[in-house]
């Protein structure tokens, strides 16, 4: 019997792809740079790429948040600062809340019969000030992201940290993420049951196993109440 839920944010709660989306086009308004939708589809790859690494711990978030403009600009031939251009992208993003389909919704109701914990990577002030932007922040017994855990998912070293601070057990907990290497091998790095968020239809490209697999949030109500 679960006791609490741990939820992703990007990407399960919030639309990262919207969110950052309307983050990169506002910043290069902000810096008078012509943009277009080419521009973020490269932007986009670029950071999948730099990301992708995180996750299987080449990089560091911060790694990420450094490189991504640095070789964003250097493929579009442009002289800015990548630095000031981070921060002032990180500013944007901190304020677009593009939710999931039924994440409120869902939220919600969870709410009312388990304790509910944001596990993320990411920077906490960021994500505190999107979740309270969405109206999702008051539903959530705390929040835990990377930089101020001390750890990065997949790593079993957040999810202890979590742990301790939530003082629950592992078999207390369900995971619901839709990053495959961040998510749901983390629960399995931590003996954590899981829950696959994936509305894209994606294929599991890894043999990891995975207790729940859902494409709309709404289909947690089936599996938790």
């Amino acid at each position: 019997m679960y006791k609490a839920l741990f939820l992703d944010v990007d990407d399960t709660l919030l639309n990262f792809e919207q969110c950052s989306r309307e983050a990169l086009c506002k910043t290069f308004h902000h810096f008078s740079i012509t943009y277009d939708d080419k521009t973020y589809d490269l932007f986009r790859s670029i950071d999948d790429q730099l990301w992708l690494l995180q996750k299987q711990g080449t990089l560091s978030v911060q790694d990420v948040l450094k490189l991504r403009f640095q070789q964003l600009f250097e493929q579009l031939d442009l002289r800015h600062g990548p630095t000031a251009f981070q921060n002032v992208f990180q500013e944007k993003l901190s304020e677009e809340y593009f939710m999931e389909p039924y994440a409120a919704e869902s939220v919600q109701c969870l709410s009312a019969h388990y304790k509910l914990f944001v596990t993320s990577n990411g920077i906490l002030k960021m994500q505190l000030k999107r979740l309270e932007l969405a109206g999702l922040l008051s539903y959530f017994s705390n929040v835990f992201v990377s930089d101020d855990i001390g750890h990065e998912k997949p790593s079993a070293k957040f999810f202890d940290e979590c742990f301790k601070r939530s003082q629950l057990k592992p078999s207390e907990v369900l995971l619901i993420g839709d990053s495959i290497k961040a998510d749901m091998i983390g629960a399995k790095n931590s003996t954590i049951d899981s829950c696959w968020y994936n509305p894209k239809h994606r294929s599991k490209d890894c043999d990891v196993e995975i207790d729940y697999i859902i494409s709309d949030l709404s289909q947690l109500k089936n599996i938790l109440l």
